[in-house]
């Protein structure tokens, strides 16, 4: 049996329930769809999402409070019935129609199983432009890339795991804000052994953020990984290159650069053209003045 899990927060996921709710009655699959509310404050949102209990071969569960996301999917795993265990965010969306046998047919071939993401292009989805930009720079990657490095290009976004492994990797829980939590949980999968497969079965990623939004989120990311940077160390990028910048004496410069020139890179990453490069001196130079802090 495939278990379904999807934890959600203030946003809308029945048009991605009824897709994977059509797959599983076209491919006749043995299946069910559990989602998790982690205590939405949208009522609006509360109300669409509430029809999914209706919904044949689903469940839908109302957290009282907001406990963050590695809780959260720690929970669908106890939730899950099935033998095998597909995670998705609730803000994407499958590219392909046979999406769901495509992660059933791969299930035996890796102890995990990745599918990859995408975004949809057009001038119709251009209202972010600084997270498409991101997404297509770094998180859009050929399944060869992304297999060249499995650990570091796992992503949480849509996965499959066995129940098995699932009680022998969970999500750390005092990673409770945003950011990272799927960083340390591809590092846990390298330490324990556990093999790790990508294949060709991307999700669109419908992140809905304004692009001001996105980068509150970006700085919420370094403040998460500032908090947990004795558990991240040896499996972040950012955190390497800040440990090399410190071992050059040269953090309290990068600090400085931030508090100086933060207000001209937001100008340009809020603006309709974002640069990679200037969103790379933001992070690494913002992580900068968290860590000094």
């Amino acid at each position: 049996m495939l278990s379904v899990l999807i934890p959600t927060y203030n946003h809308d996921c029945v048009v991605l329930v009824d897709e994977l709710v059509r797959q599983i009655d076209e491919l006749g699959l043995n299946a069910e769809v559990v989602v998790i509310d982690d205590g939405s404050t949208d009522m609006n949102i509360l109300a669409e999402n509430a029809s999914i209990e209706q919904t044949d071969h689903c469940r839908y569960i109302v957290s009282p409070n907001n406990v963050g996301i590695a809780r959260t999917r720690n929970k669908l795993m106890d939730e899950a019935k099935g033998d095998a265990l597909l995670f998705l965010d609730s803000d994407v969306f499958p590219v392909h129609e046979d999406f769901l046998r495509r992660y059933v047919d791969a299930s035996r071939d890796a102890d995990v199983i990745v599918g990859g993401i995408d975004y949809r292009r057009g001038e119709e989805v251009m209202t972010n432009p600084l997270r498409l930009s991101y997404g297509l720079s770094y998180e859009v990657r050929s399944v060869t890339r992304r297999q060249a490095d499995p650990y570091a290009a796992f992503v949480s976004s849509s996965f499959l795991i066995s129940r098995k492994v699932a009680q022998v990797v969970r999500f750390d829980e005092t990673f409770d804000r945003y950011g990272h939590e799927d960083t340390l949980f591809g590092s846990d999968l390298k330490k324990a052994g556990l093999s790790v497969l990508h294949i060709d079965n991307p999700v669109y990623h419908d992140d809905g953020d304004t692009s001001e939004a996105f980068l509150s989120k970006v700085r919420i990311a370094i403040q998460s990984l500032n908090m947990h940077a004795d558990k991240l160390d040896g499996s972040s990028r950012l955190l390497a290159l800040y440990e090399k910048l410190d071992a050059l004496h040269l953090t309290g410069l990068f600090s400085s650069f931030f508090r100086v020139f933060r207000n001209r890179m937001e100008k340009n990453l809020l603006g309709k053209r974002p640069s990679m490069f200037i969103l790379g001196a933001y992070k690494i130079s913002y992580l900068c003045c968290v860590m000094k802090l």
